[in-house]
């Protein structure tokens, strides 16, 4: 069997005390190994990194290399939060495989165009947000008291501008003869297409909110 070393990162300290979030990528990460013949060599566990300070996947990009190991990770966003990060963390230590838990199938180039992707999901979120609190203040509200409602203003404005961008996706699915929400889920993450922020898979639901944005843009254009 070939050896791995798991990464796992906690934002907080009362996160990494706690267990939240841990025991899920813990779990992930576990089934990887064990549905596709790995070894767990050892689990390194990091807490509260910023971009600048990660001694702990450092220590665990280091030990794959010293053990012709295998990097694995239950999200792409347990790696980095943006492409330069991670484009950075593969040309330094561009000897060590590395393997994403819920994109199994996923290599070095399309962790690249993944991390991308959400890197501009989670931009576009973010210019969106400052624009609507912008305008507010402009207005005179006080954004202490209603911040978020205008942060919620900006992520369904975000929601929208994800919908209008995916609706040329659920047409080519809608031709192949893929309808229904279920059919739907499961090819968007047979194909990695990235969630609306970016993280974790489609589900159902998330693809009956999508499917419910796309339908009411489409009703309000045939009504104009």
């Amino acid at each position: 069997m070939e050896q791995a070393v798991a990464y796992y990162r906690v934002s907080t300290g009362r996160q990494g005390r706690s267990g939240l979030g841990l025991e899920a990528q813990q779990y992930a990460v576990e089934q990887y190994c064990r549905n596709n013949g790995y070894v767990l060599l050892a689990q390194i566990i990091e807490v509260k990194s910023t971009r600048k300070e990660r001694t702990g996947l450092f220590e665990a990009l280091d030990l794959c290399k010293r053990n012709k190991a295998t990097l694995v990770v239950a999200k792409l966003d347990r790696l980095g939060r943006d492409v330069e990060q991670i484009a950075g963390l593969f040309n330094q230590r561009s000897k060590v495989e590395v393997k994403v838990a819920d994109n199994p199938h996923a290599n070095k180039f399309t962790i690249h165009i993944l991390a991308a992707v959400a890197e501009e999901q989670r931009q576009r979120i973010s210019d969106t947000t400052r624009e609507a609190l912008k305008a507010a203040k402009h207005r005179g509200v006080e954004l202490g008291k209603n911040g978020k409602k205008f942060l919620s203003v900006a992520n369904k404005q975000a929601a929208e501008d994800f919908a209008l961008k995916m609706s040329p996706v659920i047409q080519r699915l809608n031709k192949r003869g893929i309808f229904t929400e279920r059919a739907v889920c499961n090819e968007l993450n047979k194909k990695a297409v990235p969630t609306f922020y970016a993280t974790g898979k489609w589900h159902p639901s998330s693809v009956h909110s999508l499917l419910t944005r796309i339908n009411k843009q489409k009703n309000e254009v045939q009504i104009n």
